[in-house]
């Protein structure tokens, strides 16, 4: 594996880490290097190489054992991912489309994690969200905290097919977020939505976690359509133009 020099390290690890298990021929159940020794060949620290390993078990890729360390799944849910994600990517899909996705699936997400998130996942919601506030304190967007609160969501959840999908549908739309940030009160109001979900998901109210999600959702859309039709004349747009 080559030394990763840019900036987001963890996606970088994610594909090195892929291109581990390609090249090296791992197959369903055999087991991935330890966290320590893929830290040293990719020259990155551990928690760089626990993030990536995070992203690629709720892909789907592999399963993260206690006591044992990550095995290599089927290539199913992360066939089945990446696969999407061509077709969609090939296809043009428009930001429009792939927001009413989002709008389908995560409050129902959310409506599993207020019956199945474990403390440990909860706690790391309130990290997230912990974060973007002191970026938002600081002068900052706290763009990063909020979307990785998002996929805290939906990586607490049991179901893998609709936390793979959800997923992924987050990852395409992911770079018009930051359009949205830009808005001077926006941080502020989307923090603000988050706590009232994460607060449903904690008090274990599946009802009110789905109607908040919904609205955090809808005035997400309502923001950047209008962001998108300043700065390019149409709210509907294809996301390689953003």
């Amino acid at each position: 594996m080559q030394r990763l020099k840019t900036k987001r390290l963890s996606e970088d690890a994610v594909r090195e880490i892929k291109k581990l298990i390609e090249r090296e021929g791992l197959n369903p159940g055999d087991m991935l290097p330890s966290e320590p020794q893929i830290a040293k060949r990719l020259a990155v620290s551990r928690t760089t190489v626990r993030e990536a390993l995070r992203i690629l078990e709720i892909a789907g890729i592999i399963e993260t054992r206690q006591g044992k360390g990550s095995v290599v799944l089927e290539p199913n849910i992360g066939f089945i991912k990446e696969t999407m994600a061509r077709l969609i990517n090939d296809q043009s899909t428009e930001f429009e489309y792939l927001m009413q996705t989002r709008e389908v699936l995560e409050p129902v997400v959310v409506s599993y994690a207020a019956r199945e998130a474990s403390k440990e996942s909860i706690r790391r919601m309130e990290e997230s969200l912990l974060t973007a506030e002191e970026e938002i304190v600081n002068g900052g967007s706290g763009v990063e905290g909020s979307i990785r609160f998002h996929h805290e969501i939906v990586s607490s959840i049991s179901n893998i097919i609709l936390s793979s999908i959800t997923n992924m549908v987050i990852n395409l739309i992911e770079r018009s977020t930051h359009l949205t940030f830009n808005i001077p009160s926006r941080p502020g109001f989307s923090l603000a939505e988050h706590k009232k979900i994460l607060n449903s998901i904690k008090e274990g109210n599946s009802d009110a976690a789905s109607q908040f999600m919904k609205e955090h959702l809808e005035s997400v859309k309502s923001n950047l359509e209008k962001v998108l039709a300043d700065k390019y004349g149409s709210k509907i747009l294809n996301l390689e133009e953003i």
